[in-house]
């Protein structure tokens, strides 16, 4: 058996604490790719429809005015029987004048979006615009359905049209 004994006291004063100097983070601006067209993202409310279902309409733009549209189009899907189960529905609440336009393309590849290329609003004749650019990228053998749907603001009565390039 072994052991050792400490001769000296164990120092109890706690040593001084080091100051570090602050440091300021230099504010940056960082420029987003994507600029504001005052539509909202609603892919979210989709995302109950299956795969089949959506590649089955990819390229058919839809527009979505009210809650009762928002039904019908859930239920236009549910009487495809392409889905295993009902479409999820999701309530939307249509404030300020807003519609719901969209679409799902299809392609091949790893990764897929829409690269927004043009938009253009004309108030007085009550039309607007969207010029799309679908990207797939990558050489995988995956079938891929990639959405696209706004909520645009104040376009109740607008003639929306999406064009997808590829």
């Amino acid at each position: 058996m072994s052991g050792c004994i400490r001769l000296e006291p164990i120092p109890t004063a706690t040593p001084p604490a080091v100051q570090m100097p602050t440091i300021q983070p230099t504010p940056i601006n960082i420029v987003t790719a994507t600029p504001d067209y005052g539509w909202t993202d609603v892919s979210s409310i989709m995302e109950g429809v299956c795969f089949e279902a959506a590649l089955n309409t990819a390229g058919r733009v839809f527009s979505i005015s009210n809650a009762t549209a928002l039904d019908a189009f859930y239920s236009q899907i549910d009487q495809s029987q392409l889905c295993e189960d009902p479409v999820i529905r999701v309530d939307y609440p249509f404030n300020n004048g807003e519609i719901i336009v969209g679409l799902w393309s299809s392609g091949t590849g790893c990764t897929a979006r829409h690269d927004v290329q043009s938009v253009r609003r004309d108030d007085a004749q009550k039309q607007e615009a969207i010029q799309l650019q679908f990207v797939t990228e990558g050489d995988c053998p995956y079938d891929l359905v990639q959405p696209f749907w706004i909520a645009l603001p104040q376009s109740i009565g607008f003639n929306i049209q999406i064009d997808v390039q590829r």
